[in-house]
């Protein structure tokens, strides 16, 4: 089992890596070794073959700084502790607002 140190958190995290059809990987970072809680700090704890990749902490989609999952078409979805806040298409156009007070 592959394991990973985060490089904010210092938390030691568990990975695993899954091949796909294509023989692309897909990649998962998980808080226990029985690999039920996504997590990951200093990166996206998803990582899919497609391209799109997801922020999770404690099985939480959570991100600050930027979109908590971006998918492979360019679409983003922004979340605080799991609550979508936003999304945006891949071009910034916004497609929903949640949680905020719009004009």
């Amino acid at each position: 089992m592959e394991r990973y140190t985060d490089t904010i958190s210092g938390e030691e995290l568990y990975v695993l890596r899954t091949k796909t059809y294509s023989q692309k990987r897909n990649v998962f970072y998980f808080k226990d070794e029985r690999m039920t809680i996504y997590h990951r700090i200093d990166g996206p704890a998803v990582i899919w073959a497609d391209g799109g990749v997801g922020w999770v902490a404690n099985n939480k989609n959570h991100r600050l700084d930027g979109p908590a999952k971006i998918w492979s078409n360019g679409d983003t979805d922004w979340y605080v502790n799991d609550v979508l806040v936003m999304e945006l298409d891949k071009h910034n156009k916004i497609l929903s607002k949640l949680g905020v007070d719009t004009p």
